[in-house]
């Protein structure tokens, strides 16, 4: 693999016998691909937000028969991503269209991220060995984007082995979480969050609040809030701080079943 000098900042990365080519651009470089030949190529390409430890980190996934183009449309008319990472070379129309579709489909399965997507693309007709090749060059896709710190299709089951269990209890709150082995934690179904907020509570945590209340990933039921789904969370303070309705040190309000906290087993 090709990895440019820069620790930061526009990438190419290429892998020893594969056709394609993967570009990792952030938002404010993206003029740099219009003079690359790959420009006016079929890609299929993936647009992050910024990580937000809350509510998870946006995610928009699309293609195209000239692909910087359509980046340049995304740049005028989208607002929440900051950087675009296209896998392009060794592709056509029919290909790229399949590979957003099959993209689509697995991060929505492993929802790791907030999918941007309107609608979900359409699963078009390969022939048998198109179809073998496009699943081929998605691997691909797969293994370069977890490299780059971007999970997409790695469902919380495949992190899930060895998994600690925590703890954040009070009269007006119980929460279950599983410390997964990328450092992410997932609030289980079932958890108890206090439904009553302290007057300084704000920021990440009460905007997850109300997008969990608008979805019905939380509901209330009596006084209280009752996660109906798992739910991940990259930061242990914003989970604490979702349950409890106040900021909290999550590092030290999660406990383990010896009630060593997150901090001490960690940390220490």
């Amino acid at each position: 693999m090709l990895i440019p000098n820069e620790p930061t900042g526009y990438k190419l990365f290429e892998l020893s016998g594969w056709s394609g080519k993967c570009f990792f651009v952030p938002r404010t470089e993206l003029k740099k691909l219009e003079s690359r030949a790959e420009a006016v190529q079929p890609g299929v390409y993936f647009l992050f937000g910024d990580s937000d430890p809350s509510t998870g980190q946006k995610l928009y996934i699309g293609e195209s028969e000239r692909f910087y183009d359509r980046l340049r449309n995304h740049d005028a008319r989208k607002d929440f991503w900051s950087t675009a990472v296209i896998f392009t070379g060794g592709l056509d129309k029919a290909k790229v269209k399949y590979l957003e579709h099959l993209a689509t489909t697995q991060a929505n399965i492993a929802k790791r991220y907030v999918i941007e997507n309107n609608i979900s693309p359409k699963e078009n007709t390969l022939s048998e060995f198109d179809l073998a090749v496009v699943k081929e060059y998605f691997s691909r896709i797969d293994y370069i984007l977890k490299v780059l710190g971007y999970p997409v299709f790695q469902g919380i089951a495949q992190i899930r082995a060895n998994s600690t269990l925590y703890y954040l209890r009070s009269d007006e709150y119980d929460a279950t979480a599983e410390l997964l082995e990328d450092g992410s934690i997932n609030i289980l179904k079932g958890t108890r969050a206090r439904m009553r907020e302290t007057d300084s509570f704000g920021g990440w945590s009460l905007a997850a609040r109300k997008q969990f209340l608008e979805e019905g990933t939380m509901v209330l039921e009596g006084d209280t809030y009752i996660f109906t789904q798992d739910v991940l969370f990259k930061s242990p303070s914003a989970a604490a701080a979702t349950v409890a309705g106040r900021s909290i040190n999550g590092w030290t309000a999660w406990k383990d079943s010896e009630g060593r906290t997150l901090d001490e087993n960690l940390r220490a």
